[in-house]
C-alpha cells in the first residue's frame, strides 16, 4: 500500500514538473490548436508545382484527403469530379490531397479525370488531417471545407456521398 501511496505521489510530481517545464518554455499544455485555415495548405501537386492554399481564398474549398489504395477513396473521387464540375462556377473549389506517392497520384487521377488540383503529401500527412479536425490523422477518406475566408467550418471522416457535399458545401455557396 505504501509502495502505491509512494507511486501515485512520484507520478503527480513528474507530472507537475512536465506542466511548469512546458510553461518555463513557452508552451501552454492546455492551448487548444488554433483552428484550421487554408493558409496551413502548402504542397506540391502531382507535377512538382508547389501550392498554397491562400490561391483559393474566396471560394468554398472542400480538401479531400485520399490515396489510390484507398476503396472508399476511390469511390467517392467521382463524386468530387462531378462536384467540381456542377458547383465550380458558383464557387466550389475541390482540392484532392494524395497520401500517395506522386506517380501514383497522377497517374490514377488522370485515368479517373480529376479536373481539380491534386496536391501530394508524402510526409506531414498525418499532422496535416489532425489539424483540419481528424481525431486520428491516419484513416481516409477524410474531408474538410473551408469557407470564402478561408477558415475550417466542417470536416468529415469517412466515404461521402453526393448528399453530404451539397450539405457541406451549398450553404456556403
Amino acid at each position: 500500500m505504501k509502495s502505491l501511496a509512494f507511486s501515485l505521489v512520484a507520478l503527480a510530481a513528474l507530472g507537475l514538473g512536465l506542466f511548469f517545464g512546458l510553461q518555463q518554455a513557452g508552451i501552454n499544455p492546455f492551448a487548444s490548436t488554433p483552428p484550421a485555415t487554408l493558409s496551413g495548405i502548402s504542397l506540391e501537386d502531382v507535377d512538382g508545382n508547389m501550392q498554397n492554399g491562400d490561391q483559393w481564398l474566396g471560394k468554398v474549398v472542400l480538401v479531400n484527403h485520399w490515396a489510390s489504395w484507398c476503396p472508399p477513396c476511390v469511390k467517392e473521387l467521382p463524386l468530387l469530379v462531378d462536384a467540381q464540375e456542377q458547383l465550380g462556377t458558383r464557387g466550389l473549389q475541390v482540392v484532392g490531397i494524395a497520401h500517395d506517392f506522386p506517380e501514383a497520384a497522377r497517374t490514377f487521377g488522370d485515368q479517373l479525370g480529376i479536373n481539380y488540383p491534386s496536391l501530394v503529401v508524402e510526409q506531414g500527412g498525418a499532422e496535416l488531417m489532425i489539424s483540419q479536425g481528424s481525431a486520428q490523422g491516419s484513416a481516409l477518406p477524410f474531408t474538410a471545407v473551408f469557407n470564402r475566408e478561408g477558415k475550417l467550418v466542417e470536416h468529415r471522416l469517412g466515404a461521402i456521398d453526393g448528399d453530404d457535399i451539397a450539405a457541406m458545401v451549398e450553404p456556403l455557396l
